[in-house]
């Protein structure tokens, strides 16, 4: 699987035993419905891939391609819980889409090409106004 995100925070490496070594990080994925809702995932990297995350930094945009690794634990208390885990493998840059957008809306206006907005008919646009209605008064002076 494969999410495209930034990353909001890397963790400190975690020696979990002699031979397991974990290091976290948050991945902030856009909500394309809501951008106040953005999903901040918490990610992990084991073992060798840990070194990974060496060539990031917080705030850079990011596809993550990961693995869900799922397991069962059983409590002292007789207890049972599901853990899931989101193991990445791969982490490439990538150009991040606002930066891209600011940058164009910086450019001077001469070197945009100009494309004029479809123009509606001044009687069409006057029964759309008036939700279809023909009594609306039609303004055909050509300025």
């Amino acid at each position: 699987m494969e999410l495209i995100g930034k990353i909001e925070e890397i963790r400190e490496l975690s020696q979990r035993t002699a031979t397991f070594s974990v290091r976290e990080f948050v991945l902030e994925v856009e909500n394309q419905n809501n951008s106040q809702w953005n999903e901040h995932i918490l990610m992990q990297t084991t073992n060798n891939n840990c070194a990974l995350l060496d060539n990031f930094s917080v705030g850079q945009a990011v596809k993550v391609q990961f693995d869900i690794r799922g397991r069962r634990w059983k409590g002292n208390d007789g207890t049972e819980r599901v853990f899931n885990t989101l193991s990445a493998w791969r982490i490439e840059a990538v150009a991040d889409a606002q930066t891209t957008t600011q940058a164009a809306a910086q450019q001077p206006a001469a070197s945009q090409p100009y494309q004029a907005a479809p123009q509606q008919p001044v009687s069409q646009a006057s029964e759309s106004a008036a939700g279809g209605q023909t009594n609306a008064p039609v303004d055909d002076l050509p300025f």
